[in-house]
């Protein structure tokens, strides 16, 4: 960077806003709508091993308070970002169906790239991205940042330690109660519950099971708001494992139900309530986030004979852990934690979903390959 260098808006800038950063990757995140501004700027800020460089808005007064609160350079449009060659990553905090093509012209540029979830619309889109990010070695990655919610963690301990015994049913769900508006309610655009927050769902059982996908069944539902896209969606997924996990998404659902159920050989575990790591960053600060421990999971098992009930205290959230990952795979060569093919396979799901939606039918897959393809109807 020279003495003196221009805003990517066209003006002067300070160069006292860019310290030298001891060749840090730098970051440029692409958006400022809700996750641009609330999950993956201030996240980044947070990270020591990766350097806010940018970010990307096409309001001049979102532009305006980036620079204020963040100090960090500013950019009217994409374009800018893949013509300037001190950007090392492209974070993608765009809608839906823009994550494909955006990041498939990052990597062409040289960049490396995380997009938002979903990683994209449909299988097709993965395999391009995938291709892409082999072709010309860039970094791929998928925020899916729900890995590190502490119910998740929890859970996970407590299914690792065995205390359920063999697990055979997971229900997960996200119910909401209000119209999807913008670009969510548009399905060309990637909107409805189930692509747009069922695919966190679906990365979280995949993660926890560790088994090959089987078969995939799927209801949606629509009608309730005037959207093209669904209300209501319930799926279920099948593992090699012997376990069924039935997801839920809703904008039409007035009532809340378990956020988890884990029913195994030996026990049950029930989970209510959201990780609060989403609301501490609405306001301002995650190192707030707390839970209310009437929400902490309970633990049902038979204990020398008697019916027994434990509360689980939910072990700490850990969002910024991402980003961490990303910083130590680019500085350290480090494995990804959340890597392009894992996000390609829950695309596979989705989009078996989608099918089995449509047709009424349950959609094997081929195990054999243990990639996440389809191979007939049933």
């Amino acid at each position: 960077m020279t003495a003196t260098t221009w805003a990517a808006e066209g003006g002067p800038e300070d160069p006292a806003m860019h310290p030298p950063s001891m060749h840090l990757p730098n970051v440029v995140v692409v958006g400022y709508g809700y996750a641009g501004r609330y999950f993956h700027t201030p996240l980044l800020a947070l990270i020591p091993g990766l350097r806010l460089y940018g970010v990307v808005s096409g309001r001049a007064e979102a532009r305006e308070q980036i620079r204020q609160r963040y100090g960090v350079k500013t950019f009217a449009h994409f374009g800018q970002v893949l013509a300037d060659p001190q950007v090392d990553v492209v974070v993608l905090a765009t809608p839906n169906d823009l994550h494909a093509p955006q990041a498939i012209a990052a990597m062409r540029a040289g960049k490396h790239v995380v997009t938002d979830k979903p990683m994209c619309l449909n299988l097709a889109e993965a395999d391009a991205m995938l291709a892409t990010s082999r072709q010309y070695g860039c970094l791929l990655s998928v925020f899916h940042n729900r890995r590190w919610d502490g119910d998740f963690l929890t859970l996970g301990t407590i299914v690792a330690q065995g205390l359920l015994g063999e697990l055979f049913l997971v229900e997960t769900a996200w119910l909401q109660a209000r119209p999807p508006r913008g670009w969510s309610s548009e399905r060309r655009r990637g909107g409805g519950k189930f692509l747009d927050l069922g695919v966190h769902l679906i990365d979280q059982a995949m993660a926890l099971l560790r088994a090959p996908v089987t078969q995939v069944y799927a209801r949606f539902h629509s009608g309730v708001w005037p959207t093209d896209v669904e209300d209501h969606a319930h799926c279920i997924v099948s593992f090699a494992s012997g376990v069924d996990v039935h997801v839920t998404t809703s904008s039409a659902a007035h009532a809340q139900t378990r956020r988890w159920r884990l029913l195994g050989t030996k026990g049950a575990l029930v989970k209510e309530g959201f990780d609060p790591q989403e609301q501490a960053l609405l306001a301002g600060d995650i190192e707030t986030a707390s839970e209310d421990p009437r929400q902490y999971a309970r633990l049902y098992r038979e204990v020398a004979g008697q019916s027994a009930e434990t509360v689980v205290p939910t072990l700490p959230g850990r969002w910024p852990a991402f980003y961490d990952n990303i910083a130590d795979a680019l500085q350290n060569d480090a494995a990804l934690a959340v890597t392009p093919e894992s996000s390609r396979a829950v695309m596979a799901v989705i989009e078996a979903a989608q099918q089995s939606a449509q047709t009424g039918q349950a959609i094997r897959f081929d195990t054999r390959e243990n990639k996440g393809v389809k191979s007939s109807i049933i």
